[in-house]
């Protein structure tokens, strides 16, 4: 009875950490920005878009904020996440607010959840942003 426990328990234990580790796959894919605190981003340049990736290689997470690019460092533990060391270009261009906005967003993040094709980025269990999935092409 004691070895089907343990047989139990470690096959719970190694599923646990496998899910664990498919849960904050957030590299490999391109996030591509939907909404901002609950609200629909529109830009006002066509075919413009805030996405962003990350690297876990480097830890560093690169994007495009609408028209500028963006490019930094992370750090991630567990569901908790912070940006570093943010930088970007400075062009000017009709979607700057929004712009704005993303990068306040940035500073404000403190975890992070995966869910369905969405990365949702959370500041005290507040959804600051949704993103959704879509594949990098290799």
């Amino acid at each position: 009875m004691k070895i089907i426990a343990l047989i139990c328990m470690t096959g719970c234990m190694l599923f646990a950490c496998r899910s664990s580790r498919s849960d904050v796959a957030l590299t490999g894919t391109k996030w591509v920005l939907e909404s901002l605190e609950g609200q629909k981003v529109e830009m006002k340049v066509a075919n413009n878009e805030i996405v962003m990736q990350f690297n876990d290689g480097e830890k560093r997470v690169t994007g495009m904020a609408g028209c500028n690019r963006f490019f930094g460092g992370y750090e991630m533990d567990g569901n908790k996440l912070k940006f570093s060391h943010m930088g970007a270009t400075r062009m000017t261009c009709p979607d700057r607010e929004a712009e704005a906005r993303f990068f306040k967003i940035l500073e404000s993040t403190d975890a992070f959840q995966l869910k369905d094709e969405h990365l949702s980025l959370l500041q005290k269990g507040k959804v600051l942003a949704l993103f959704k999935k879509k594949s990098v092409e290799k």
